[in-house]
């Protein structure tokens, strides 16, 4: 099983990091996420301990993300709930989505059409409420 996770896991984080042709950095709008990761397979998605998986993969892109969230970008980044309802827009595609509130590193969204998934979050950078989130984990209820 373990096996089966880590493969998921590399199989997840190695899609990562590209955005779709044609779009520009200037197209990016303060309040949408710029998504960087490819959507998880069906299931639970795991990165590698110490990896992470929306909207950016690595500790340098965090490092430079959290820079930009200082100078005033992108403010919903600072948000758990915010982050996560934004990545099961934007990675599972769905249309409704509500998440609850933060417990502990974990949020909980759901959806009318979709169902539900607990999101893990972490802050690689700056921790606090100056710090901002980025997905980890993702498993289905």
């Amino acid at each position: 099983m373990a096996v089966a996770l880590a493969l998921v896991a590399a199989v997840s984080v190695a899609g990562c990091g590209s955005q779709p042709s044609g779009s520009t950095a200037a197209a990016t709008s303060a309040t949408q996420p710029t998504p960087m990761a490819t959507p998880p397979p069906a299931g639970s998605t795991f990165a590698a301990p110490g990896a992470l998986l929306w909207p950016v993969t690595d500790a340098t892109q965090a490092k430079a993300l959290q820079a930009q969230v200082d100078q005033g970008s992108q403010p919903w980044l600072l948000d758990p709930s915010e982050v996560a309802t934004n990545y099961a827009t934007t990675v599972l595609r769905w249309h409704a989505p509500s998440a609850g509130a933060p417990d502990g590193d974990t949020v909980v969204v759901t959806d009318p059409d979709a169902g539900s998934v607990t999101l893990t979050l972490v802050q690689p950078a700056t921790t606090g409420s100056a710090g901002i989130w980025i997905v980890s984990a993702e498993r289905r209820n």
